[in-house]
């Protein structure tokens, strides 16, 4: 220790450091004795040996390949399970739930300590109560195997994957030769063979019968699949849907049932309502991997659904809810000498956030049912033209012209979501279904026509046709090339545009002659907007498309919404790879001005669009109105940012009017089916009849679009919606006008009828003269 200090000012310590007072060099044996002195040595060791055993126990009961059961009978040990959250709710606009949360008693099993020979007679006894009360058993045996008769469930690859994974059975693929017997440690694809494996896995001796026997085989093979949690205290689930009266039995009988815990999860239910707005809700699903690793550190296991598609993925964290912690006490032979916990020692979970949605559930009906029944009577018209493939699928949007609120949004073909709950429950009919949505198992080809997973309202890319026309109008006008007061051009057919020929589609050898905006957009005369949009360039054209939403995500609150594409120079240059073809001609204006060429939107874009239109803003759509957490604290409320457009009042009055005149004029060219409908409530309306490429050598009908709002004078709601192979535009106004009805609240008229045609490339139009 320092005693002095030098001159310097340096501490001087007692031990002579120089040269003349060097240390004696220690021996060996006096090191030894220093290291093995020092308590830090020695706690080091202890906690070396500690971590040592753990990990070389919890790696046994990991990967063993045999089942193994510790006896934990003479003292009680500390356990607890995670309590699951009850999942928040999913109401529509009239606080009706489409998705809710319903309690059911589950039955846990806790390692109780026994032996082999006493859990298994233990299982078999449990197995016979579980029949007598009709409960539902939990064994994951049943995907892949059967014994009545026996039998594999799954593929060949399938059981390769399943009996070789390395935390289940780590069997081994066996060599070409090898004679595969029950009790090795090959891959066995004898279905009897793998009977006996299981038998003598789980130690089940030859005194049980064949069905008793794969009685208790079901149950420990549950208990299997996670025998490392099971030894370390946590509970497996082996049934559901446990009724009060079996609860009674176990509670009064804990002493023979040793280790079954009562506790309870929740199911999530859809209402009937809920299929109707099936893309907007979702579905819940397995958590997958990926999403465990993303989700874990949140309190996510293993066992969890999650959101797959719609309001469940997207608001997934808000409905998930937050797990609890529940001590339990199980029954064994040194009960009395155990520990006892108290249950409300535990941490309550706390229950998901509800979610409000703005959709109205009457309109969804409305909507999909007028959409079905076209489709249904496109396929049985005996106008149709033999071979030609006729409706079968199509989407709509009903929007809030001043909120960007969505009131429906529909997809067809659709799904149930209660099929992937039932489905995991083991229903057939449901896993059938499954099947089916997902393309597999002999659905591939139906499945990859219908989509019914598909939203096909935000994420199905279509040719807006002539409902794209009102761009190109607005466009002309603010670039002067037609004024409000002085909007004729006329449409001489057939007319050459930049090297092609173009012909009107009902006067394709005169033309209408001199036409104003208003009666063009009656009319949809082609010749008359390629001849403006021409006149305007493309890239004018373009700029007002992306000023009124098309071709940008709208940022509306669900997954999977596309961008779209708008037809530009930069689209032409990024699609084709012909130097040549990249380059924009004339004729390429011409077809996109009205609405062909590259043009591909979703009917949420020309819902959006349309709105625009209505009312020189643009909205931002939304399906969420708030979401609520149990307490009633507002969590989040949607999106409802409005953005002014500023396009001259005078030039969007000019297209109202011409949207009018669809309507109210005799020529216009869905006169026949909505005049009635506008005599109640004024409408502004375009139709679409938009050409896929498809319709000579498939034989197909284009697709018929519509896009509307209304009132006209002072707007409330703008639709749009799509027919895929519809035949005409004009024709899917019967599918708009119900969803006027319902939205108004006006008794059902019939309308004229559906128009009788032939299929075409554009709008339809029948010359009153």
């Amino acid at each position: 220790m320092a005693n002095r200090v030098d001159e310097n000012g340096l501490f001087v310590f007692d031990q002579d450091h120089t040269s003349e007072g060097k240390m004696d060099q220690p021996n060996i044996f006096d090191i030894i004795m220093t290291v093995l002195g020092n308590r830090y040595f020695i706690l080091a060791v202890i906690f070396s040996v500690f971590g040592l055993a753990i990990f070389f126990k919890t790696s046994a009961l990991q990967f063993q390949g045999t089942s193994y059961l510790v006896t934990t009978t003479e003292k009680g040990v500390p356990r607890q399970y995670n309590v699951p959250a009850p999942r928040g709710n999913i109401y529509d606009s009239n606080g009706i739930a489409l998705a809710s949360t319903q309690e059911v008693s589950t039955l846990l099993l806790a390692n109780s300590g026994m032996n082999e020979e006493e859990f298994n007679s233990m299982l078999l006894d449990l197995s016979y109560l579980f029949d007598e009360y009709n409960v539902t058993t939990i064994s994951g045996l049943d995907k892949y195997y059967s014994a009545d008769p026996f039998a594999f469930l799954e593929d060949e690859d399938k059981l390769l994957l399943w009996q070789t994974g390395k935390n289940l059975f780590a069997l081994k693929e066996p060599a070409p030769g090898i004679v595969v017997t029950y009790n090795d440690d090959y891959v066995k694809l004898d279905p009897q063979v793998f009977f006996l494996y299981l038998r003598d896995l789980f130690q089940v001796d030859g005194s049980y019968t064949t069905d008793e026997a794969y009685r208790i085989i079901r149950l420990r093979y549950q208990v299997f699949t996670d025998n490392w949690g099971f030894q370390t205290g946590t509970p497996v689930p082996v049934a559901t849907d446990v009724s009060s009266a079996l609860v009674q039995v176990l509670l009064e009988q804990n002493y023979k049932y040793q280790g079954i815990i009562v506790s309870k999860d929740y199911r999530r239910v859809y209402s009937p309502l809920a299929k109707y707005s099936a893309h907007v809700v979702g579905y819940l699903g397995k958590i997958s991997e990926e999403r465990l690793t993303e989700l874990k550190d949140i309190g996510y296991t293993p066992t969890d659904l999650v959101g797959q598609s719609g309001i469940e993925a997207q608001m997934e964290r808000y409905l998930h809810g937050t797990q609890g912690k529940q001590p339990y006490n199980i029954w064994s032979s040194s009960a009395e000498d155990g520990a006892f916990y108290a249950e409300d020692m535990g941490i309550e979970p706390v229950p998901g956030a509800d979610v409000y949605l703005t959709i109205r559930s009457d309109l969804q009906q409305a909507g999909l049912a007028a959409m079905k029944d076209y489709i249904e009577e496109a396929a049985n018209s005996p106008k149709k033209l033999p071979g030609y493939k006729t409706a079968s699928a199509g989407a709509f949007v009903v929007m809030d012209v001043k909120t960007g609120a969505i009131l429906a949004m529909g997809s067809y073909p659709d799904f149930d979501p209660n099929d992937f709950i039932l489905a995991m429950e083991g229903d057939a009919q449901a896993n059938e279904q499954i099947k089916y949505y997902l393309g597999i198992d002999g659905y591939e080809k139906i499945t990859e026509a219908d989509k019914p997973l598909f939203n096909r309202a935000i994420s199905g890319l279509y040719a807006p046709g002539s409902t794209y026309k009102m761009v190109t109008a607005l466009a002309a006008l603010k670039n002067g090339i037609i004024t409000p007061a002085n909007s004729i051009e006329t449409c001489d057919s057939p007319v050459e545009i930049g090297g092609w020929e173009f012909k009107c589609l009902t006067h394709p050898y005169v033309g209408h002659g001199p036409l104003t905006l208003s009666r063009a957009l009656a009319t949809s005369c082609n010749i008359y907007f390629q001849k403006i949009g021409h006149d305007t360039g493309i890239n004018e054209l373009d700029a007002m498309g992306k000023l009124l939403g098309l071709g940008e995500l709208s940022g509306v609150d669900l997954p999977g919404e596309m961008s779209g594409i708008r037809s530009n120079r930069e689209t032409k240059k990024l699609l084709r790879e012909d130097e040549y073809d990249r380059k924009w001609m004339p004729a390429d204006t011409a077809q996109s001005a009205i609405g062909q060429f590259d043009h591909l939107y979703t009917i949420l874009q020309l819902a959006r669009y349309t709105a625009a239109v209505a009312t020189n803003t643009l909205v931002t759509p939304h399906v969420i109105s708030e979401v609520v957490s149990e307490d009633g604290t507002i969590l989040y409320s949607g999106n409802s940012d409005v953005i002014p457009l500023g396009i001259n009042e005078a030039d969007l009055k000019a297209v109202q009017d011409g949207m009018r005149e669809v309507v109210d004029s005799e020529g216009g060219t869905v006169y026949k089916y909505l005049h009635l409908l506008s005599d109640q409530v004024p409408l502004a309306v375009k139709t679409g009849t938009a050409e896929t490429g498809r319709e000579k050598y498939l034989k197909e009908y284009s697709n018929g679009l519509i896009v509307c709002y209304a009132p006209a004078e002072d707007p409330q709601i703008a639709i749009a919606l799509v027919v895929e192979r519809g035949e005409w535009g004009s024709s899917t106004a019967v599918i708009a006008e119900e969803l006027l009805r319902v939205y108004f609240n006006f008794p059902k008229e019939t309308a004229a009828g559906k128009q009788e045609s032939t299929p075409v490339i554009g709008d339809y139009y029948k010359d009153p003269s």
